[in-house]
């Protein structure tokens, strides 16, 4: 395995449920009081970030619910139904390279001057066939999310590449991309019910989603955890970048 490959499965295993002990465990499952409230409501959360949607309608986006309707089921036969805050399907993706985060919304002038850092990016992209990846794994954090696994250098390339370009364009570097898709958010700081969330939740951690295919790559503008906004879209078959209208 290339160092590239080896370096990237160091990040999904930290991302990945653990058996851990419960100090760990609930120093990772900490609720996200940014995005939601105690009682799962969502917040009012603004940023730009840069994505790869799950088709919805997709085996993957179809696997994905399936899982997230019977995770949800089991967490609330067990009493845990309020650690978690389940994210709508429509919303589901995989994060490249997030940009800015705020409570408050992004200024306009800000969104033009990063929509045009990110179309610079866009327009660098080397032109290739659908990257292909593999969802596979649970992880535990702030968030439960399916992790996306890549088995060839060249697709992982792709993707660190792009993320790379977005980067030097924008000049900003919040983390380094470990592909995961979220699907929801840990709203309650219990310790018994983290734990318990945990041990339910464990079994899952190699779980097999299946293949992730995807061609477009889409700046966003979200103004929560369920709405994300296309502001750009490029196609790496043919290297299009289209700019969406702005309401």
């Amino acid at each position: 395995m290339s160092k590239i490959l080896v370096e990237y499965q160091k990040r999904l295993r930290k991302r990945r449920i653990q058996a851990d002990d419960l100090t760990t465990l609930v120093a990772k499952a900490t609720p996200d009081n940014l995005k939601f409230d105690a009682v799962g409501k969502i917040k009012p959360f603004y940023g730009l970030t840069c994505i790869a949607w799950v088709e919805q309608g997709s085996q993957l986006h179809r696997d994905l619910c399936d899982f997230q309707n019977a995770i949800k089921k089991k967490l609330q036969e067990a009493g845990v139904g309020d650690v978690f805050s389940f994210l709508k399907p429509e919303s589901f993706h995989m994060t490249i390279c997030d940009i800015n985060a705020s409570s408050s919304p992004i200024p306009s002038q800000e969104i033009r001057y990063y929509t045009q850092q990110i179309q610079n990016a866009f327009t660098q992209i080397e032109k290739s066939e659908n990257i292909n990846a593999q969802v596979r794994g649970v992880g535990l954090s702030t968030t439960i999310t399916a992790l996306v696994d890549f088995e060839s250098e060249i697709e992982l390339r792709k993707v660190l590449d792009l993320e790379q370009k977005i980067k030097q364009s924008t000049q900003v570097n919040v983390r380094n991309f470990a592909g995961h898709i979220s699907l929801a958010y840990c709203v309650n700081s219990s310790t018994e019910k983290i734990k318990t969330s945990q041990e339910l939740l464990f079994p899952n951690k190699d779980k097999v989603f299946g293949e992730f295919s995807f061609s477009k790559f889409d700046l966003t503008y979200f103004v929560d955890m369920n709405h994300f906004k296309p502001l750009l879209t490029v196609d790496v078959k043919n290297g299009q970048v289209i700019q969406h209208e702005q309401s």
